[in-house]
């Protein structure tokens, strides 16, 4: 499942550091004796903890990206040196296994599933080794092109598997917007880049090897982190991210608690489906409070919106802006299978019956608490922005609150 609005220069940035000190490591000339003595043990090193987070994890599908990248640079310089003809096709092959691997999703059963990514990718060296030297130039002499690209240093069938594992990763990538995708993303550039050269540069091929492997371990790690920490739904810090900022709040801050409004209704009449796209709503909106406001989803159709820093006063303009913005998005149902396949025909319909269909109208009350002498504790700041939501309930709903106020604050619409 894709988690929606997840930051992209975090997702890339933490995977990357690892790739930015290995380029730092190639453009540094002078090397210590001890460092060259050292790098090729450090892919082995990162591989061992790699493995330990993914079988911590139950992710087989990291850890066969994994082995496939160890694997490669195991075995590249020796292949290279006794059977040079071979490297095309096994660098094709290693790009097309890696793709199969990025693809092929999780079993139940890891075990099973690591046996069968093993299996398919010793499948391909198997093929290999079995079609010789004589088979592979049969079957790739033909490709007339294959002269050409000479002076890229790789050849044609390699070339063109490497580019199309590039461009598969990339839409995973944009479209999923996982941090596992950007591991495997810049792991594979890692090699890309790093194997065509391996053959005359084997400490290269080891360091890109061990920023590979530390992207993909960073990467794990950041997914299970959001797993943990956000939201899937909303894609919103979840309560355990809140509970870890209230822990380090400073000693003034203003607490904002929000829910939707009659959300049992809009479950009951129009079923959880067009529930979880108000929830998704709400959640987009509360996500650009203004005001250096930053929103959590607390629980079921409830939100927390901490602004560090601010009192009461100050945050009340900044949540009357989103409360407004929220009444004033228009939600328009659509009846999916009633829905035409050509694009033409949807937008005539939509002219001919915009005019009585009616928008779903989606409000939210906030009560609101700020830090005090009296509530010093985060749970105490907590339950006093509870109280005033239900004062705001109370006093009709789609309003903002403060805690200790007489009555709540009006609607403006």
């Amino acid at each position: 499942m894709r988690y929606p609005h997840i930051p992209w220069l975090p997702l890339l940035f933490y995977p990357a550091l690892p790739v930015a000190a290995a380029v730092g490591l190639m453009l540094w000339r002078e090397w210590p004796p001890a460092l060259t003595l050292i790098v090729p043990f450090v892919p082995w090193v990162m591989a061992l903890i790699g493995a330990a987070i993914c079988l911590m994890y139950q992710r087989s599908q990291t850890l066969a990206l994994m082995l496939c990248v160890l694997a490669a640079t195991a075995i590249w310089p020796t292949l290279a040196r006794e059977a040079p003809w071979a490297l095309g096709p096994a660098l094709a092959w290693w790009s097309l296994a890696y793709t199969i691997n990025a693809l092929w999703a999780e079993r139940s059963s890891v075990l099973l599933d690591m046996v069968l990514r093993i299996g398919l990718m010793a499948l391909g060296v198997a093929a290999i080794a079995l079609i010789g030297k004589d088979g592979l130039v049969d079957v790739f002499g033909t490709l007339a092109v294959q002269g050409k690209l000479a002076r890229l240093g790789v050849p044609v069938e390699a070339l063109v598997a490497l580019l199309v594992t590039g461009l598969t990763l990339t839409l995973l990538l944009l479209r999923y917007g996982r941090p596992q995708q950007a591991g495997q993303w810049l792991g594979f550039v890692c090699m890309a880049w790093a194997l065509p050269r391996g053959a005359q540069h084997p400490i290269e091929l080891a360091l890109m090897s061990a920023a590979a492997l530390t992207a993909l371990c960073i990467s794990l790690a950041h997914e299970g982190f959001h797993m943990a920490f956000r939201d899937e739904l909303t894609g919103l810090p979840g309560r355990r991210a809140l509970n870890e900022r209230l822990q380090r709040m400073g000693r003034v801050y203003t607490l904002a608690m929000a829910d939707v409004d009659h959300f049992k209704a809009f479950n009951d009449t129009h079923g959880h489906d067009v529930g979880d796209q108000v929830l998704r709503m709400v959640a987009s909106q509360l996500r650009r409070v203004p005001g250096g406001g930053q929103a959590y989803r607390y629980g079921g159709e409830e939100f927390t919106l901490v602004f560090p820093g601010k009192t009461a006063a100050e945050s009340m303009p900044h949540l009357e802006t989103v409360r407004r913005a929220i009444e004033a998005y228009q939600m328009r149902l659509r009846d999916k299978p009633a829905r035409p396949k050509a694009d033409q025909v949807g937008q005539r319909r939509r002219g001919a019956r915009g005019r009585n269909v009616r928008p779903l109208r989606v409000t939210v009350s906030i009560g609101v608490a700020e830090r005090n002498d009296a509530l010093r504790a985060p749970d105490a700041v907590i339950k006093a922005a509870d109280q005033a939501l239900y004062k705001a309930k109370d006093g009709g709903r789609n309003q903002v609150c403060a805690f200790g106020a007489r009555r709540a604050r009006a609607s403006a619409g």
